[in-house]
């Protein structure tokens, strides 16, 4: 053997051996020494049937025979037997040597150690067969090469039944003719990602069944060209507790819409996440137009957003819930008064992630509470009221006779002076008392059909001398035709005199009384306005409770607009008023128009008096 050639042989790594056709070894390389733990001339002296353990020389020597026959190389995998006697993997091409007649003189073969590659085959198959989703490879045409134990669990079948079969045995009927366009797209474009993404992907079972499931692919390239290594993943309980939390969430958001409660979900840093149908109503915001927004940015008055703000930090800070009562805002401007109760949401770390407040508009529950008080108020009135005019005023009614007898008998005038006074103040005392009786004891009303507008002119009437003395105009806007009431002419007589006295204590120097009588819909408003001082808010809204006058001292009771709200609202009606400081008040009346009596109208018609 030249040098440069023998060089070769021995620098080889893989084991190299020239036998003659008898199989015995005539020439080895020193990898093949190392491969099998002979020493060369161990080798040399031994048949190449002697490395070959007993069930596999039948394979050895079919594949010999028919190298020599076919003069062309082939190649197996077998054990070869070591001196130790233990065996290794190895792959063995081996191919026949022609003599000088071109006939085969001898065998040689290249003996390739796999004991590597078959350990991290092994680590493969253990990988695939433990894995805790089911592995299927698959080749361009679709043919299953290999599966392991899950996906014979997940679909039913055994491995020898998948093995060399068209992955679409796999898939449902309806969407096979699908998949065998979506594998070619991704044979052409392989990329490692999941499968039918934004889809839901089944799988069909040996029994037919249908199941939910995710596939992820992965392109693997081998000598035998590309291949799909795809992870099947049953999806079924995870569609189960979606479907559970749909409906658990679906249910939530029922009781949410459906509650009457408002319900508001804040992040840790106060800005809207759930807005509920309950909080729309109230505010006549949608829940599109607050979402992220905060909620003291929206609702809360100026006066209470310190206040809320306080609570909500107190809340984030781990004030594990509280309660509250605030005025919230609404769209239009109209406030309500909520009452709050709050609690918070927090990870496993004890950071606060959502504030969760549940309110109860109390607002009418407010106003009935001050109903309340003020009936009871009056209650107390009436009994108190009982007990004067008998305690108080038949001992008035003595002192007043006795005063007024003296004051006919007497020349003195000091004398006359201070009985005048007496007669004066106990006239003011009497006047006080049957305003209280009126007040806790109203009459029984004797309501018939009346003319308002005649009722409003019979009024006037009486304040006629005063108005000119006073320099006070007077403008009647009465529309004609009006149908009329069904009423008690005495009370409303009352309510006009009121309300037109207190006018013109509003204008001591003069101004214009304007009465105005109009028809609305099913009912009459009556409409009073001067043009006085007039009001600001915080005593305008007060006007009608009991014993609230803001007229000096002796000069007013505080009971005369309180009788005027209880008579309109004994008859059906409503009262208002409206007031701008400087500018005047207006009250305005509304009563029912009368459905069961003949229809009388009114024959006034608009006119400006002095």
């Amino acid at each position: 053997m030249p040098k440069q050639f023998e060089e070769i042989f021995e620098a080889s790594k893989d084991a190299i051996g020239y036998a003659a056709l008898d199989g015995d070894i005539l020439l080895v390389n020193r990898a093949f020494s190392e491969l099998t733990g002979f020493s060369r001339e161990e080798l040399l002296r031994m048949n190449a049937r002697d490395l070959i353990p007993e069930q596999h020389k039948e394979q050895r020597d079919r594949v010999v025979a028919q190298v020599l026959q076919t003069c062309e190389p082939a190649e197996y995998e077998i054990d070869y037997l070591q001196k130790n006697g233990s065996q290794v993997a190895v792959s063995i091409t081996v191919f026949a040597v022609k003599g000088d007649d071109g006939k085969p003189a001898g065998l040689a073969a290249i003996v390739r150690n796999l004991t590597e590659r078959k350990w991290a085959e092994e680590q493969f198959r253990l990988v695939v067969e433990s894995s805790p989703n089911g592995i299927v490879m698959i080749d361009k045409s679709g043919t299953i090469l290999l599966v392991n134990q899950q996906i014979e669990h997940l679909f039913g079948y055994g491995r020898a039944e998948l093995i060399g079969q068209p992955v679409e045995m796999l898939v449902p009927q309806r969407m096979r003719s699908h998949h065998a366009g979506d594998r070619e797209i991704f044979f052409a474009h392989s990329e490692a990602r999941a499968m039918g993404k934004g889809r839901d992907l089944y799988g069909m079972r040996k029994n037919g069944q249908e199941f939910p499931l995710e596939i992820g692919l992965n392109p693997v390239r081998t000598r035998d060209g590309m291949r799909v290594l795809a992870s099947v993943v049953d999806i079924s309980e995870r569609k189960r507790a979606e479907q559970t939390l749909r409906k658990e969430r679906d249910f939530i958001d029922a009781v949410l819409e459906t509650a009457g409660a408002l319900v508001v979900v804040l992040d840790w840093k106060g800005r809207i996440l759930r807005f509920n149908r309950a909080c729309e109503q109230t505010t006549g915001y949608s829940s599109e137009e607050v979402m992220g927004r905060h909620v003291w940015d929206l609702f809360i008055i100026p006066d209470e957003v310190a206040g809320v703000k306080a609570v909500f930090e107190r809340l984030r800070g781990g004030e594990p819930r509280s309660d509250y009562e605030n005025y919230w805002k609404g769209k239009d401007g109209f406030l309500r008064r909520i009452s709050w109760s709050n609690t918070v949401l927090s990870d496993s770390s004890g950071k606060v992630d959502y504030v969760v407040s549940s309110g109860l508009d109390i607002t009418d529950f407010k106003s009935m509470q001050d109903q309340l008080r003020k009936t009871e108020r009056i209650a107390e009135l009436g009994t108190l009221a009982s007990g004067m005019a008998h305690e108080i005023g038949t001992p008035m009614n003595v002192i007043l006779g006795r005063a007024e007898y003296l004051l006919q008998r007497t020349a003195d005038e000091g004398m006359k002076k201070g009985l005048t006074t007496i007669v004066t103040q106990i006239e003011r005392i009497t006047k006080v008392m049957n305003q209280l009786l009126v007040f806790a004891r109203r009459k029984q009303p004797d309501r018939r059909v009346v003319d308002l507008g005649q009722i409003v002119e019979d009024s006037l009437e009486m304040f006629q001398e005063r108005m000119t003395h006073n320099r006070i105009t007077v403008e009647k806007v009465i529309e004609g035709n009006l149908p009329s009431i069904y009423a008690d002419r005495d009370q409303l007589v009352q309510v006009l005199i009121n309300l037109v006295t207190n006018s013109l204590h509003a204008m001591p120097e003069g101004g214009r009384l304007r009465l105005s009588l109009a028809r609305e819909g099913s009912h009459v408003c009556l409409g009073v306005s001067d043009t006085g001082h007039g009001m600001p808010e915080d005593i305008r809204s007060k006007v009608f409770e009991p014993f609230f006058t803001t007229k000096d001292f002796g000069k007013g009771t505080g009971l005369g607009l309180t009788v005027v709200k209880g008579i309109i609202e004994e008859h059906g009606g409503t009262i208002a008023v409206e007031s701008v400081v400087d500018k005047g008040t207006t009250f305005w009346i509304r009563l029912p128009l009368d459905r069961t009596e003949s229809v009388a109208t009114s024959s006034l018609t608009p006119t400006p008096s002095p």
